[in-house]
């Protein structure tokens, strides 16, 4: 009789006292219960650890002094001791199926479960989005090894989209990320074994104000995301994969693994339209970035209609001039919360 794999849930929180009960309820409610729920309350000021207190012996809570999320989840996995372990951000909540599908696709030889999470708001309605998009087809184990081998790199999810094998942590942990710990463990774990997609959502993403990826480098809140740090920070996860490449002695694709990467592209075209973009990306000319955006589209796996405005997006931006684009960027990055307001006084005339 095979033994089954025991799994750690690891929900991290700080100030997320409207939602953090949302999280750890959504991971009591699992088809297949986790062996430990962890909760790591990163010195919260506000009703957070009363919330998390009130749950009792069904999570083990850790507070800990404020540390940042860099130090969070390594103080995380350092508390658990599953053969899986999946991060859940206190503002994100898993699909009650979550768990048990993870336990299902996490075999021998796979380092990582990866899944769509469904897009909400900050009072969790759907936004008709994903992230990252895996809904053309579910992307195999081969294939994304082969993308990997070509690119340096390949579509995931945000933390609460992953879920790792133990025996791949244990071989990188702890790490010094120079944001949060899901881009380096995301980035380098195709040299450590195989990776499994699910491409239906197993849980839902929650955008909202305070979101970490809103912040800019000094930790506050912008509509318009600070490109040039988000670049930097993206440079230093690739020059740590080439170090675990070294060391495992696996060739990586020579030049700038950015240019595959579509996100980091359209970061570059809108920094060079802000006039905002990084030292080193100075050199580049926005056609070359433009042609290796649409590369990047072509190479997605993406639906028809989401790849036609992912292009039309990238066009446009490079091609109008910079004013009507900071009002384009402007509108796209707080689209969320524009929509939500829109909706609320909607409902509000309607019940009135």
């Amino acid at each position: 009789m095979t033994l089954r794999p025991t799994i750690s849930v690891i929900i991290t929180n700080y100030n997320y006292e409207e939602y953090v009960g949302h999280a750890i309820e959504s991971v009591l409610s699992q088809t297949r219960l986790p062996d430990e729920i962890i909760v790591i309350d990163d010195g919260s000021t506000d009703s957070s650890r009363d919330i998390i207190r009130s749950y009792g012996e069904r999570v083990q809570s850790v507070f800990q002094s404020n540390q940042g999320i860099r130090s969070v989840t390594n103080s995380g996995y350092a508390s658990s001791t599953g053969q899986i372990v999946m991060y859940l951000d206190a503002d994100d909540t898993f699909y009650p199926m979550a768990v048990e599908r993870v336990e299902k696709a996490l075999r021998s030889g796979v380092v990582k479960v990866q899944f769509d999470l469904d897009v909400v708001d900050e009072r969790g309605r759907r936004l008709g989005r994903r992230m990252p998009d895996f809904s053309r087809r579910a992307i195999t184990e081969v294939e994304l090894a082969r993308e990997f081998n070509e690119t340096g790199t390949y579509r995931w999810p945000v933390t609460s989209g992953n879920a790792y094998s133990r025996d791949f942590l244990k071989q990188v942990m702890p790490v010094s990320p120079p944001v949060s710990l899901d881009g380096v463990l995301n980035t380098i774990a195709p040299l450590y074994g195989r990776i499994v997609t699910i491409s239906d959502p197993q849980g839902q993403y929650r955008v909202h104000q305070r979101n970490n990826s809103r912040k800019n480098s000094s930790g506050k809140v912008a509509f318009i995301p600070d490109f040039a740090s988000r670049i930097r920070y993206r440079k230093q996860e690739f020059d740590i994969l080439r170090e675990h490449a070294d060391r495992l002695g696996h060739q990586l694709p020579t030049g700038d693994l950015l240019d595959n990467e579509l996100v980091f592209v359209n970061y570059r075209i809108m920094a060079r339209k802000l006039s905002r973009e990084d030292e080193s990306d100075r050199n580049r000319s926005l056609f070359d970035l433009w042609a290796k955006g649409i590369i990047a589209i072509g190479r997605g796996h993406f639906r028809p209609s989401v790849a036609l405005k992912h292009a039309t997006w990238i066009c446009s931006i490079t091609l109008l001039p910079a004013w009507l684009v900071r009002r384009l960027i402007e509108i796209r990055f707080s689209r969320t919360q524009w929509w939500s307001n829109v909706r609320s006084r909607l409902g509000g005339a309607f019940r009135s």
